[in-house]
């Protein structure tokens, strides 16, 4: 469990400390394939960038396992949610208002199942899903509306919804759920990815892409992107700084200083547009082990019992 340190001056940022640390490794396919794209762009830049816009899109999971499947089966009860083409279960715990868990890229539901007994615990009713594509979802392929397209429907199919907690990529799609109509009291982020410029460049920096081929993957899936969201200019819009512009939601923003995936730059402008957040920062965490974290556990369930 991390232990507290220190507090900043700002009385709403709190900072933990674990003595493990975890450095990005990149796995030797990933090497392998950034390395034959660079060799194939020479050639054939368009075919390379086309790999590469498929890769962007796709969900890498693996076999569900056993755990998972028993985990989900704990569950009080299940809404098969409907989708416009797809159906998906989401599994619920606990009565009271409606709290959503929102996992990030390739991520899961199941990631946030130690929050889930405390907030049913303390009156909350907890939601959890995977999102299309994910988990045993059919599909290798979705996108960000796919995913704001779920937290939509939940509040349709299920009932208002008075928190989402989202993780990683899940914030990108709980911010534009709101500006799409989810209606939300607060939110809580655990190192929230909310700056599609970053996907690109980290995307980019793990496969080692040439610059002439990562300019061209950039401008396929900004066409790609702007096809699905219908909007002009996704790479300003998908920012911190447009995604919190007129945040009026009260919440929690908690990241970790050595996360692997996301710069501190991010968390920073996450801090500086979302006015109304309180901050709670970790170290040696990484990206996902804070969601494991009894220390950050504890510090969203004594938020989630606060008054509004």
């Amino acid at each position: 469990m991390s232990q507290l340190i220190a507090k900043s001056t700002r009385s709403t940022n709190q900072r933990f400390i674990s003595t493990k640390r975890r450095k990005r490794v990149i796995p030797l396919t990933y090497q392998l394939l950034g390395m034959g794209l660079n060799i194939a762009s020479r050639i054939h830049m368009n075919w390379a960038a086309n790999i590469l816009k498929g890769f962007f899109f796709t969900v890498f999971k693996s076999p569900m396992k056993p755990w998972i499947r028993e985990f989900w089966q704990q569950a009080d009860s299940k809404v098969e949610l409907q989708l416009k083409d797809k159906t998906i279960p989401v599994y619920l715990w606990g009565k009271g208002p409606l709290v959503v868990m929102m996992h990030g890229w390739s991520g899961s539901g199941a990631q946030f199942r130690k929050f889930i007994p405390g907030l049913a615990a303390a009156g909350y009713r907890v939601a959890a899903f995977d999102a299309p594509a994910h988990g045993e979802n059919p599909g290798k392929q979705t996108h960000l509306l796919e995913f704001v397209d779920s937290l939509l429907a939940i509040q349709r199919q299920i009932g208002s919804v008075h928190t989402v907690m989202a993780h990683s990529f899940g914030a990108m799609a709980a911010m534009m759920a709101k500006q799409r109509g989810l209606s939300i009291e607060q939110m809580v982020f655990f190192g929230p990815h909310l700056d599609v410029n970053e996907i690109h460049n980290s995307y980019s920096e793990l496969l080692n892409l040439n610059q002439s081929l990562s300019l061209r993957f950039h401008q396929k899936i900004g066409a790609k992107m702007a096809e699905i969201s219908g909007l002009d200019d996704v790479w300003s819009f998908f920012t911190p700084a447009s995604l919190l512009k007129d945040s009026d939601f009260s919440g929690l923003l908690i990241f970790d200083t050595d996360d692997e995936e996301i710069p501190m730059s991010q968390f920073d402008a996450v801090k500086e547009y979302w006015q109304g957040c309180q901050v709670v920062e970790t170290e040696g965490l990484g990206h996902h082990r804070i969601l494991k974290d009894e220390a950050v556990i504890e510090k969203v369930l004594v938020f989630m019992d606060s008054p509004a």
